[in-house]
């Protein structure tokens, strides 16, 4: 099953407005049984239900309440980034990004893109930091796309997506669903935390001091390379981390983990933003651009797709 496309969305939203199959089909001058194949499309993408049928017609559940939020930011941004006279000439834009902004953030980003400008084709390539940062000046990336602590983005970067730092224990583990529970409390358990040239590592760290807790104070077990191994190696068992929640709500529902929520912390929040290189920026790499900023400003680090990572 692919991911849903424009005319998609556009079929939800004409079957949420008249709560009738027949009626959005007349609306959109098509059949009920071509409605009720994109809607299922759409039910099995997001994994849940999107209306409830009765004999007075088809309702929004509560999870299609929030998904039709997300069909309407779409079909808006799509319609106010579609090319309006000749296409993006066919392209290939080299983008580098960090782990969490190339497996998660950048993906979902392109799609939509390329579903107004089939023409550009993304070699998307994910590198740490500092080689992608080296990259880029030699002029071998157009782009890349990277986490930093929140604060003015640079001329030359834009802000395109939100995430923060959260506790993952276990899935059975003695602290889930605990109320009022403080950060010292969560941390006097064994942690698993991330090699030093992780980009984890330094927001972890910012995290930690900005609650007044020393490293030197911490049982640490083990030290991964990434977000997956510490993921795995949780859900055994083995220890508490810290982690991403774009990252964490998707282990949730997989029931790999459990979220802990400490009461009073502060901190470890965190963007990903797009940075472009010095070069002038020829017309497609402009459009694409043009985009990101269009993208960003509406929706202020809250994507479409990452409200379904986080909520759905």
């Amino acid at each position: 099953m692919g991911d849903p496309r424009v005319s998609d969305f556009l079929a939800l939203l004409e079957v949420a407005k008249t709560n009738s199959f027949s009626s959005a089909a007349k609306g959109l001058q098509t059949n009920p049984v071509n409605l009720l194949n994109r809607i299922n499309k759409l039910e099995g993408y997001f994994q849940t239900k999107i209306f409830t049928r009765t004999n007075r017609g088809v309702f929004l559940t509560k999870d299609g309440e929030k998904i039709v939020e997300i069909a309407r930011a779409v079909v808006g941004l799509l319609s106010s980034t579609r090319p309006s006279e000749a296409p993006t000439p066919e392209r290939t834009v080299r983008i580098g990004g960090s782990m969490i902004a190339g497996e998660y953030i950048l993906p979902c980003v392109i799609s939509n893109y390329k579903m107004a400008n089939p023409n550009m084709k993304f070699d998307l390539e994910i590198l740490k930091p500092h080689a992608m940062l080296e990259k880029l000046e030699k002029g071998e990336l157009d782009l890349i796309s990277y986490i930093k602590q929140r604060g003015e983005p640079r001329s030359d970067e834009v802000e395109i997506a939100k995430d923060r730092l959260v506790v993952i224990a276990p899935p059975k583990h003695e602290l889930l669903g605990r109320e009022g529970l403080k950060l010292r409390e969560i941390l006097k358990h064994p942690l698993i935390m991330y090699e030093p040239d992780h980009e984890f590592a330094e927001v972890v760290e910012d995290f930690l001091i900005s609650n007044g807790v020393k490293a030197k104070s911490l049982e640490v077990k083990m030290l991964l390379p990434d977000p997956a191994s510490v993921i795995a190696s949780v859900s055994e068992g083995l220890g508490l981390s810290l982690c991403s929640e774009i990252i964490a709500k998707k282990a949730e529902r997989a029931r790999l983990v459990g979220i802990v929520n400490p009461e009073g912390a502060t901190g470890g929040r965190y963007s990903i933003y797009i940075k472009r290189g010095g070069e002038p920026m020829d017309e497609a790499l402009n459009s694409f651009w043009g985009y990101v900023e269009k993208m960003s400003e509406r929706f202020k680090g809250n994507l479409p797709c990452m409200l379904k990572m986080l909520y759905l």
